[in-house]
């Protein structure tokens, strides 16, 4: 079904014609919080997230045309299927045996705790007749590593729960990643290596770290692999910069422009770049971020194919909801949360009438102010100083990554005398690092999470939301006061 301009005759001033996808997103985010975080059933959760999202609809609708009810209709049945689906998704969950004793590759390692843990893919021939993902939780090892084949056996344990608000929920994490139980105490055993993504990050990771300086390989094996470094991620997140080191929207929209850059004279760009990105997004890790601008971009693609180009506010809006079709439990990935809501802050802002320097000036503050409700809620506190050093963050490291990738190669390929360009890239990512601490150190202050904070961030994102869903000022002023007093209501009773 193809949804008429915003504006048109067809839905004049509605949120049907502007933003459709926004109902659906909004409607799967609420039944997840009625259902997880307030133990609602699915019935109440369900009939709780449809009225809140029909209410949104009939207060931006000023003008409601007869002929949008067959689409409001339509809408609506997407949004009640999609939210028994959710739900029965949420809602059953797979016993979990005594013990295990199955083989897989490894996808992921990490330092957890004082221990390590990987997360690995279970082969469909394994102790289960379907596959699946589990963690295994392990000591004293250093040969495990993303693209190894294991075979391993031990008891298990179903993953923690969160004491209380703001505490971190072991279950929720890593579900959000797929894997349904932990096995402890375990006994590994190497089998091989498989062919494979997991395997050619691994590999190419290993040759970054070895072939470029500490710097620079630090920051390309994050944008090319996913990668972190220790280092370089305590770095940033004293400086508020978290997100240029995880591959989100900026990275793939670097790749997008590089490719559109050296590809804009074929005649078949649009399908080159679509392999490309889905190729570059698998290579970096698939991490919720990435692939949430990488289902915008192709459908920005899609649409300029179909000759129907979309409203990228909505296009967020749509990506953001079939992710959570496909795996709910990414709502509580905190990385998909503030890229989520990054993208929906930014491309609302573009979509209001203003200028464009107003538009520039007022992006990066929009940004920090509506994803800093979240980071100060997960993680305590957040620096003050990422106001400011965001303000040109983005745009540096949009010419800066590029570039030093560029100088980066030929050390990666063993070119013998060019590989020493790989070090001028050290010399601008320590220059950016000097910069960086400068700032906070004259802004040393941290932020915590705040009532206050919370509130006028969800201000914010109410009132750009609700011009981008063509609501008048005046109905989205009235919807910002209604939701503000809404939750101020929900902060005083809690």
């Amino acid at each position: 079904m193809t949804l008429p301009a915003p504006n048109s005759p067809f839905l004049p001033r509605t949120p049907l014609g502007r933003a459709p996808a926004f109902a659906l997103l909004a409607c799967y985010s609420l039944l997840l919080v009625f259902m997880e975080e307030m133990n609602f059933s699915l019935a109440a959760s369900s009939l709780l997230a449809l009225t809140a999202s029909a209410g949104w609809f009939l207060m931006g609708s000023e003008y409601p045309a007869r002929s949008s009810i067959p689409v409001a209709c339509v809408l609506f049945l997407a949004a009640a299927a999609g939210s028994v689906l959710i739900g029965a998704r949420i809602s059953s969950e797979s016993a979990v045996p005594k013990s295990v004793d199955a083989a897989g590759v490894v996808l992921s390692d990490m330092k957890w705790g004082y221990a390590r843990v990987a997360l690995v893919r279970v082969n469909s021939s394994g102790v289960f007749r379907r596959g699946g993902k589990y963690v295994i939780k392990y000591r004293g090892r250093s040969d495990i590593e993303p693209g190894v084949v294991v075979r391993f056996s031990g008891r298990t344990e179903r993953f923690g729960r969160a004491d209380g608000p703001g505490e971190f929920d072991e279950f929720l994490y890593w579900k959000a990643k797929g894997a349904s139980f932990a096995v402890v105490s375990p006994k590994i055993e190497i089998t091989g290596r498989q062919d494979g993504i997991a395997s050619w990050r691994a590999a190419l990771g290993r040759r970054i770290m070895r072939s470029l300086p500490k710097r620079t390989a630090g920051y390309i094996a994050a944008s090319w692999t996913g990668e972190r470094d220790a280092a370089l991620t305590d770095f940033h997140r004293n400086a508020g910069t978290s997100h240029l080191l995880a591959v989100s929207g900026l990275h793939v929209g670097i790749v997008f422009a590089v490719c559109w850059f050296f590809l804009k004279r074929l005649r078949f760009r649009l399908y080159i770049i679509s392999v490309l990105i889905w190729l570059y997004t698998l290579l970096s890790g698939c991490a919720p971020s990435s692939l949430r601008a990488a289902l915008m971009i192709q459908t920005a693609i899609l649409g300029r194919l179909l000759g129907q180009p979309g409203c990228q506010f909505n296009g967020a809006c749509a990506a953001g909801a079939f992710m959570l079709l496909y795996n709910p439990w990414i709502f509580w990935d905190i990385g998909w949360r503030l890229s989520i809501m990054s993208v929906l802050a930014l491309t609302s802002l573009y979509s209001l009438e203003l200028g464009t320097t107003s538009k520039n000036l007022l992006a990066s503050p929009a940004v920090w102010l509506v994803t800093s409700v979240q980071a100060s809620w997960t993680f305590g506190e957040i620096p003050a100083a990422g106001l400011v050093i965001n303000f040109i963050a983005a745009p540096v490291f949009g010419i800066l990554l590029p570039v030093a990738s560029g100088l980066s190669i030929p050390a990666l390929l063993g070119v013998k005398y060019l590989a020493y360009s790989a070090y001028l890239a050290e010399f601008f990512f320590a220059a950016w690092e000097r910069f960086s601490n400068n700032i906070t150190f004259l802004i040393p202050w941290k932020i915590d999470f705040s009532a206050l904070l919370m509130i006028s961030g969800v201000s914010v994102m109410l009132w750009m939301f609700s011009r981008s869903c063509g609501f008048s000022r005046s109905r989205a002023a009235i919807t910002l006061c209604v939701g503000s007093l809404c939750l101020s209501f929900l902060v005083y009773i809690a």
